[in-house]
């Protein structure tokens, strides 16, 4: 039989006219120049594979193709992530909690040994389980390298819990070019080591004639249709500080779950315990107050009854259910009574003031209390990113994490103060 030599791996593989026609990814994982192209040169070459733009500036790409294969064998959401306008690394979801439901223990262990099987069998080369100091996760892993001429794959199975109540988190197997994988394997660097430190945040600020201030380079996630707004928009920050922490992994830390979303509690004790792994800090600049707003309340119903009476809230109880309240009150009339006083001037302030520094602000919110054409999600709670200002038109810019097309948005400042239930950051801590 004919044999061609043509890697990414450094390896052999039998003709291509000898196996199925399918969208494997396959056909990425030997490609022998792949890390030399651009993600745009590559899918322009694989466009049966499914991938689309996670945004416009067009650096990282992701399938969630039902038809995806690696190897003949069916796999998840894959994406293609870019440095410096090449490609840098594959990473394919081989299970995770959030995308296809629970799984038993077993059929989970099972899972992961086919793959670790499967990979060795492709390349010709033993997996080596990575030591402690190596893994460079922040949840409790085990991750095996195969370290091939051209690249590393890197296989990583996470469970939580102990004992019987272990739970099956996530695998996921990602490719690397050689030099990458080189640098944060071999040298166990861990997940700060290609971290920004704060004075290098400065110059991703960009002024425009409008008048905007914007963070420029924060790049996008795709939380699919998973309650995952608060792990994606926080993968997406330690992603803009150089720092490969994704949404499984922190939905695993947060024990978020696919349909509920992040109760706002976990989600805080999840970031603290990311921080305190990569030399970040967490700080919470901005909470509603259950307990001081009934003031809210009472001034927006005297608005309220000369604009519209059907929306004036009853205040039946002490403290006042501020989600249920913003759920159903009239909008433009809370932001006239909010947008006011020393809590908004400090809420503008701090978003000033972070944003001129390069740091990208968490924004907890209700959302459908204003209008907000395009998106999935009509009303509830909602996690996204502030990125940005426009004092000359009063407005805050914003990203959420829905993949293309949702990269910048906009909203009053009075809105957005008015909807707000948490303001955070998390900023490298040199």
């Amino acid at each position: 039989m004919a044999f061609r030599v043509c890697c990414a791996l450094g390896l052999s593989l039998a003709p291509a006219s000898a196996r199925e026609v399918l969208p494997d990814l396959e056909v990425l994982f030997y490609d022998a120049g792949i890390w030399e192209k651009s993600v745009e040169e590559v899918l322009k070459e694989r466009e049966v594979l499914g991938f689309e733009w996670l945004s416009r500036e067009r650096n990282d790409a992701r399938s969630s193709h039902r038809g995806l294969h690696l190897w003949r064998q069916p796999v998840g959401e894959t994406i293609l992530r870019s440095r410096d306008g090449r490609l840098r690394s594959l990473e394919v979801s081989l299970y995770n909690r959030g995308d296809m439901g629970p799984i038993p223990m077993e059929a989970f262990e099972k899972h992961r040994d086919g793959w670790r099987k499967r990979i060795t069998g492709e390349t010709g080369i033993e997996g080596e389980l990575l030591k402690e100091r190596q893994q460079g996760s922040v949840v409790k892993a085990e991750r095996w390298v195969w370290r091939t001429p051209g690249a590393y794959l890197l296989l990583t199975a996470s469970v939580s819990g102990e004992d019987e109540r272990r739970r099956p988190e996530f695998i996921k197997l990602s490719l690397i070019s050689a030099k990458e994988g080189g640098e944060s394997i071999d040298r166990g660097l861990g997940l700060a080591a290609d971290a920004k430190n704060r004075r290098d945040l400065r110059s991703n600020v960009v002024t425009s004639s409008n008048g905007d201030v914007r963070i420029d380079g924060v790049p996008m996630v795709d939380q699919g249709r998973k309650g995952y707004c608060a792990v994606a928009s926080a993968e997406r920050v330690f992603r803009y500080y150089g720092m490969p922490i994704d949404q499984h992994a922190m939905a695993q830390i947060a024990q978020s779950s696919a349909a509920g979303g992040t109760n706002p509690v976990r989600m805080i004790d999840a970031l603290k315990r990311v921080t305190g792994q990569t030399r970040t800090r967490l700080h919470t600049h901005y909470e509603i107050d259950a307990g001081r707003y009934s003031s809210v309340v009472r001034a927006y119903n005297r608005l309220v009854e000369d604009v519209d009476p059907r929306f004036v809230f009853p205040r039946e109880s002490d403290p006042i259910p501020i989600q249920p309240f913003l759920a159903g009150c009239h909008g433009p009339t809370l932001s006239q009574a909010v947008a006011k006083g020393n809590r908004y001037d400090r809420f503008r302030g701090k978003i000033e003031e972070f944003v001129d520094n390069g740091v990208p602000l968490l924004w907890a919110l209700q959302v459908g209390v204003f209008p907000e054409p395009g998106i999935p999600q009509q009303g509830g709670g909602h996690m996204r990113l502030i990125i940005g200002y426009n004092t000359k038109t009063g407005e805050v810019l914003y990203t959420d994490s829905w993949g293309a097309g949702h990269e910048l948005k906009r909203m009053k400042m009075t809105d957005a103060f008015a909807v707000t239930i948490q303001l955070i950051t998390i900023q490298p801590a040199l």
